[in-house]
């Protein structure tokens, strides 16, 4: 049974890389700053090493989400348990990535803690109270606040990238002192100037150097979501794992556990992120890089806010919300049947994560 735990965690893992990798990189293909593949090495890449830095980062994270405060710790300790919700919420992560719909792992792991938590403690031992606080509230404000942020913070963002947007490095320039004379004036160069401006304002076929403050603020930013992501989900889905003794799953200990999470999340990131990927920088709204930059920098401020206060709100969430907030501001241009039926899916994944556990426990128990 241990070996099919260890198998189940791996395929959740597989799951939430294909539907959660290219989240935080989305805008960044959608406003045509990237191709698909760059942005999805640049995705997988920092997660994965949020993924490896969470094993000394965010070990916290795993007492907090070890399932034993809706089932209790007896049973949440039991291999075939433990199973059913890797099995669980693995087969619902993987049909909305079928159907390139996003949503959120942690959604579907808790969904799947109480449909396996129902039948193997009873439904009176199942502590419900937690799923109000710790998974309604989050999948109503979070997408709000970032759609509201996002409406709101855009016109600052388009108003500086077409001004002040253009940070260029411009050739030094031979200057004359005023005392010299002849061939003298022209051994002394200005160092070269770095100048924050508007990209008409940079002497065009002089600098050394031009980059974009808005686009190299969206890369960081892409970046900084997946490290992120990487960081919050891994001891998540770790912890399920955890419990196997080392000798029987052969990993070393918690180190291991880590690094099989963080491997799989990369393998299902490369190999089948393309159809949720296609959702969301394709399907939901056009953007503009302005737009899309702005969309990002909230997430990323969002996301980082809420760790640092300890905040259970759901990355995909906040990432498809700032999304939703550039569709907003261009109303008519946006896809709102595909909007509801993201909205349908994350309604969904909670229940259908309860029947699939529920199921795949009924199977495994004896």
């Amino acid at each position: 049974m241990e070996y099919l735990l260890l198998a189940a965690v791996g395929l959740l893992s597989f799951a939430n890389g294909a539907n959660d990798n290219f989240k935080g990189v989305a805008t960044l293909w959608g406003s045509g700053q990237s191709s698909y593949r760059r942005a999805l090495t640049l995705a997988t890449m920092f997660t994965f090493l949020g993924s490896l830095a969470a094993a000394r980062l965010a070990t916290g994270l795993v007492s907090k989400f070890n399932g034993s405060t809706l089932v209790g710790q007896e049973i949440y300790t039991q291999a075939p348990f433990l199973a059913s919700v890797a099995l669980g919420a693995a087969a619902t992560v993987l049909l909305a990535s079928w159907l390139g719909l996003p949503v959120s792992t942690t959604h579907a792991v808790t969904g799947s803690l109480a449909g396996a938590g129902v039948l193997a403690a009873g439904a009176g031992k199942v502590n419900f109270a937690a799923l109000s606080g710790g998974v309604v509230l989050p999948l109503l404000l979070s997408p709000v606040l970032s759609l509201g942020l996002t409406f709101f913070f855009l016109p600052v963002v388009r108003k500086l990238a077409r001004g002040r947007d253009c940070l260029c490095v411009e050739e030094a320039q031979v200057m004359a002192p005023a005392t010299a004379e002849g061939p003298a004036a022209e051994s002394v160069l200005a160092p070269p100037e770095i100048r924050w401006a508007s990209a008409s304002e940079c002497q065009a076929g002089t600098e050394l150097a031009r980059g974009s403050v808005s686009g190299t603020l969206h890369w960081l930013s892409g970046a900084g979501i997946s490290f992120a992501r990487g960081l919050n989900d891994t001891p998540k889905i770790a912890a399920l794992l955890l419990v196997v003794p080392a000798s029987a799953s052969g990993l070393a200990g918690a180190n291991g556990s880590y690094a099989l999470v963080a491997a799989a999340m990369a393998l299902g990131g490369m190999l089948s992120a393309g159809r949720v990927a296609q959702t969301m920088s394709r399907q939901i709204t056009p953007m503009a890089a302005e737009e899309a930059v702005s969309a990002n920098l909230v997430t990323a401020a969002l996301v980082a806010l809420a760790s640092l206060a300890a905040l259970p709100v759901s990355t995909t969430h906040v990432t498809s919300g700032g999304i939703f907030g550039i569709g907003l501001r261009r109303r008519n241009e946006a896809d709102w049947k595909r909007v509801r039926e993201i909205a349908l899916a994350w309604a969904g994944t909670l229940p259908l994560g309860i029947v699939a556990a529920a199921a795949f426990y009924l199977l495994l128990r004896h």
